[in-house]
């Protein structure tokens, strides 16, 4: 069979329960004696060799089939990489989804620890335990159950208890936390619009502006300048006028440039990581030779 259809085989969707099941635990107990393979025979440097090479291989993929020529065959544009872009994809998501659990893992040890030694705040670890664990049984429920509402409308047990916990508690949380960060840059900009260089006072005043526009108390201060007749050029100075003004001739051109920044950054850095020029990012960045140097020196002089 060749390698793209085996890979489109081994990702197809699931055809029933049974078979998802089996799925699942067969890739995961596969994927964890692959792990303990590797962690038994492979020592630390043939770990890092196999990650820069799976890490090289998968951008080099998309890279490729994102330059390589294509030609077109039953109506769209393919190469010969084009079959293994959507099984790399499923597997990428799929490896994203162990991310998740090794997410769980570690909040489930850093809250678990100040669970257990009653350390101050354990009270919100306890939340934390509670709410992990009744949202995830109500999901699964959910998920298997597949209920619908009574003629009457009402909702199922299940179906309500979540209903109250995302749309009753989750959600009103969010909107509360996130109502706090007016507070927050409310101080950052009173500390940022301190007036102690000629670059602070026209931030600050292009800042002023630019809030009086956005309110009505704004438009109210400046409605008496003429947009129309002999003054009407003086329009120009209505604070509505002059925060757009300031907003898509200074702001706009400023925040592309920012983007466009970022973009080369975050270009720079793919292609480090890519390449494995990131130490930090894989493995330690002292490297094997001196961590077993140092260790052999530490056992000589004890």
């Amino acid at each position: 069979m060749p390698g793209p259809l085996l890979a489109a085989a081994l990702f197809a969707p699931a055809a029933n329960r049974s078979d998802l099941l089996l799925r699942l635990f067969a890739s995961v107990v596969l994927s964890a004696v692959l792990l303990m393979l590797a962690h038994k025979f492979l020592r630390r440097r043939g770990r890092r060799v196999l990650i820069v090479a799976v890490t090289f291989l998968g951008g080099l993929l998309f890279t490729l089939e994102y330059f390589w020529p294509t030609h077109l065959v039953k109506g769209r544009q393919v190469n010969f990489l084009t079959d293994w872009i959507e099984p790399a994809t499923i597997a990428l998501s799929i490896i994203g989804a162990f991310t998740v659990g090794l997410g769980v893992h570690s909040l489930t040890q850093v809250h678990g620890r100040l669970l257990l030694r009653r350390r101050p705040g354990w009270h919100n670890s306890l939340a934390f335990f509670i709410s992990m664990v009744a949202m995830f049984v109500l999901v699964l429920w959910d998920f298997s159950a597949k209920a619908k509402p009574s003629a009457a409308g009402v909702l199922p047990f299940h179906n309500a208890v979540y209903e109250i916990l995302f749309n009753g508690i989750y959600q009103p949380l969010i909107a509360a936390t996130f109502s706090l960060l007016a507070f927050y840059i409310a101080s950052a900009a009173y500390r940022a619009f301190r007036i102690r260089s000629a670059e602070a006072a026209l931030m600050m005043a292009a800042a002023f502006i630019v809030m009086l526009a956005q309110v009505p108390l704004g438009a109210w201060l400046t409605h008496g300048i003429p947009q129309a007749g002999p003054l009407g050029y003086l329009g120009f100075f209505r604070l509505e006028r002059l925060g757009d003004w300031i907003m898509k001739s200074w702001n706009s051109p400023a925040q592309r440039g920012i983007t466009f920044g970022v973009a080369v950054g975050a270009l720079a850095m793919s292609l480090r990581i890519w390449l494995s020029l990131e130490r930090g990012t894989f493995f330690s960045q002292q490297p094997e030779a001196s961590v077993e140097g140092n260790s052999a020196g530490s056992a000589t002089e004890s």
